[in-house]
């Protein structure tokens, strides 16, 4: 899979992880122009591309709709993490609102037909690239039933205010997935946020917002989950918003969490608020 950039060049390869006792699983790859998917009888790996146009909220509903039925009907009905890149996502779509609230009013109806409780919405992130529609790809599994984690120095983004945008964006702050390999926590896209108010004094702040949000949420993970320890991080993803911040940044989450350069790719991305330079995601196991 191709993450869509044009100024960092970067394929991303999925693979299930699996240990010396599993059995050889066949995996089953479909695609289409605007639409893949590959499953192996237990991971859901599915994609889509949403074409671009002056609202996004009509085509993201049905897009999500489409994407999450067809998991379902796969029977892979935990959908744990999805990804969504937006093109041009801090520019005002035809009718005035910024493209990423537009965005997140199609996503939010689509969860709210397929009867998602805020309790059952899946990590995700939202990031900027520089044209285009939206790109979606998520992941999901027939077992076991994933577990929403929550920032308490956050209010949850289901919860934002309504001057966020007409809807809410509809995510968790992290999700956690138990299987015969251990404990895998999956962190949204995260950014310096308190309670709902962006805090971008300087990107040194930033940073240690950033860090603390995701500490925190090991931190709240390791309360639910006492078997989550000895815990490293297995990988990152750092948006950056300015191409002179990559060097700053990435020494600072590559050193803090212990993760070699080749699994903590850097993106030159736009952020989903226009006042923020960074976002880091991850995943964690113990």
């Amino acid at each position: 899979m191709s993450i869509p950039s044009i100024n960092t060049q970067v394929s991303e390869y999925w693979q299930p992880v699996k240990s010396a006792s599993d059995q050889v699983t066949q995996t089953e790859c479909h695609v289409t122009p605007n639409e893949g998917w590959c499953a192996d009888g237990e991971n859901l790996f599915a994609a889509c591309l949403i074409p671009d146009g002056p609202e996004l909220a009509p085509a993201s509903k049905h897009a999500y709709e489409r994407l999450i039925q067809l998991a379902h009907t796969l029977g892979y009905t935990n959908v744990y993490r999805i990804w969504n890149y937006i093109g041009s996502i801090n520019t005002p779509n035809g009718n005035g609102l910024e493209r990423y609230r537009d965005f997140c009013l199609g996503r939010a109806e689509a969860f709210e037909t397929l009867h998602y409780t805020p309790a059952s919405l899946p990590a995700a992130t939202g990031i900027g690239f520089q044209q285009g529609g939206v790109v979606v790809f998520l992941i999901a599994r027939k077992t076991p039933q994933a577990t929403n984690i929550e920032n308490p120095l956050q209010v949850p983004a289901y919860q934002y205010p309504r001057h966020y945008g007409p809807k809410a964006p509809s995510f968790a702050r992290a999700t956690v997935v138990k299987t015969h390999n251990g404990l895998w926590l999956y962190v949204s896209g995260t950014a310096s946020i308190r309670n709902h108010i962006s805090l971008h004094h300087s990107l040194e702040q930033q940073i240690a917002i950033t860090i603390e949000n995701i500490q925190t949420l090991l931190e709240e993970t390791r309360k639910k989950f006492p078997d989550f320890k000895q815990v490293f991080c297995d990988s990152l993803k750092i948006y950056v918003r300015h191409h002179h911040d990559v060097p700053t940044v990435a020494k600072v989450f590559q050193n803090y969490f212990c993760v070699k350069p080749e699994r903590s790719p850097v993106f030159i991305s736009d952020i989903c608020r226009e006042e923020l330079s960074l976002e880091v995601e991850g995943v964690f196991r113990s």
